[in-house]
C-alpha cells in the first residue's frame, strides 16, 4: 500500500512540474502573458489632435485591448522622438518630418499608424498681417525646431514665395499654450496652432491668417510612432494599441460629453465653446481608419532633399509600415466597431 502511494505521489510531482514548466512557456511565447509588461507611451502638444492618447488612456481602452501602458506628456515631437529611439517611450505622437530625420541619420524610427495625414495647423496672427506675404521681416513663433509647427509653417510660406529664416525669422517658444502668449505680448507675428489655444488666440483678438488644411500640403503631422525593433519584439502588443486607438475615436464620436471632460482634464479648459471647437477639430482631421499616405511622406522627403542630399536617395515606404493596419481592416475590426465600414 505504501508503494502504491509513494508512486502516486511521484506521479503527481511529475504532473506539477511539468504544469509549472507549460506554464512558463506559455509565459514566455503567448502574446496575453507579455501584456503584464508596462510600457510608456507620449504625447506631446496641448492639441486636439493629440486626444486619442488622453482618451485611450482615461476611457480604460489600454487596459480593454490588455495593455499596461503609462502615458506622459513631453512638449516636442522631436523630443518625444529621441526618446521613442532610445527605447525610454516605446509609442509617441511624432511628425514625418521628425521620423524622416531620425532616418536618415541611421534611426529605426516608423509610423505604424497615422492620426492625420495633412497639416493641421491654423496660422493665427496679430490683426495687423493681412496676408502670408505681410510676414516678411516679422519674426513668427513654432514650439520647436523640426516640430510639426515648423514644418507647417515653412511649407506655407515656402508656396506664397518666402524663405524660412532668411526673408522671416523664426524661434521656438515651447508648447501651444507658450505660443498663444507669445502672440498676444506680440513676441511673435504669427504662429501655427491648432485647437483649443485657437479660441483663446481668437479671443485675444488674433486673426486667422490660413488654415493649412486648404493649403494642399500632405504632411503626417502626427503619427502612431514607434521603432521597428518594437513592432519586430512586440507586434501583438502593437496592434493592440492600434485597436485602442481605433476605439478611441469611436468614442470620441459616440460619448461626446465623456470626451469633452477628458479633453477639459488635459487641456486644463473648462470654456464649452473651445472643447466643441477642439471637438471638432478632431472630426475634421483625425483618421477613423490610420493607414500613413505614402504622399504624406514624400512631400516630407521632398522638403527635407533641399538641405539633405540623402532624402533624393529615400522612399516614403522606408519610414511607415501600415501592414498592423491591413491586418485589422482584413479581420473586420473598423467595421464591426462601427457597424459599417467608416
Amino acid at each position: 500500500m505504501k508503494k502504491v502511494t509513494l508512486r502516486g505521489k511521484l506521479v503527481r510531482a511529475r504532473f506539477i512540474c511539468l504544469a509549472l514548466c507549460l506554464f512558463v512557456l506559455g509565459a514566455i511565447t503567448v502574446p496575453g502573458f507579455a501584456r503584464a509588461e508596462k510600457f510608456i507611451i507620449a504625447w506631446s502638444a496641448v492639441s486636439a489632435l493629440n486626444s486619442p492618447f488622453w482618451v485611450m488612456n482615461d476611457a480604460g481602452l489600454l487596459k480593454q485591448e490588455g495593455l499596461d501602458m503609462e502615458l506622459v506628456y513631453i512638449a516636442s515631437s522631436p523630443t518625444v522622438a529621441r526618446a521613442t529611439l532610445a527605447g525610454d517611450i516605446v509609442i509617441s505622437g511624432a511628425n514625418s518630418q521628425v521620423i524622416v530625420d531620425v532616418g536618415l541619420n541611421g534611426g529605426d524610427l516608423v509610423a505604424m499608424g497615422a492620426i492625420t495625414n495633412v497639416v493641421a495647423f491654423y496660422i493665427m496672427a496679430a490683426p495687423e498681417i493681412k496676408t502670408v506675404t505681410d510676414l516678411r521681416g516679422k519674426v513668427v513663433g513654432v514650439t520647436r525646431f523640426g516640430a510639426s509647427t515648423d514644418f507647417g509653417m515653412r511649407m506655407l510660406l515656402s508656396k506664397y514665395g518666402l524663405e524660412a529664416a532668411k526673408d522671416v525669422p523664426f524661434i521656438q517658444i515651447g508648447g501651444m499654450p507658450e505660443l498663444a502668449a507669445a502672440l498676444s505680448q506680440k513676441t511673435v507675428f504669427a504662429a501655427p496652432m491648432s485647437q483649443p489655444m485657437v479660441y483663446l488666440a481668437q479671443k485675444a483678438g488674433m486673426r486667422m491668417l490660413a488654415n493649412l488644411a486648404k493649403e494642399d500640403i500632405p504632411f503626417m503631422h502626427i503619427g502612431l510612432t514607434t521603432s521597428k525593433r518594437w513592432i519586430r519584439e512586440h507586434r501583438p502588443q502593437a496592434k493592440a494599441f492600434i485597436r485602442a486607438y481605433g476605439r478611441a475615436i469611436h468614442f470620441m464620436h459616440t460619448r461626446k460629453e465623456q470626451t469633452k471632460a477628458i479633453f477639459a482634464k488635459y487641456t486644463k479648459i473648462n470654456d464649452m465653446g473651445m472643447l466643441d471647437g477642439s471637438l471638432q477639430y478632431g472630426y475634421d482631421f483625425m483618421e477613423k481608419i490610420p493607414f500613413v499616405k505614402a504622399q504624406a511622406f514624400q512631400v516630407t522627403l521632398d522638403q527635407i532633399a533641399r538641405t539633405n542630399p540623402k532624402a533624393k536617395q529615400a522612399k516614403p515606404e522606408q519610414f511607415f509600415d501600415n501592414s498592423l493596419v491591413q491586418e485589422l481592416v482584413d479581420e473586420g475590426f473598423f467595421t464591426k466597431l462601427w457597424g459599417k465600414k467608416p
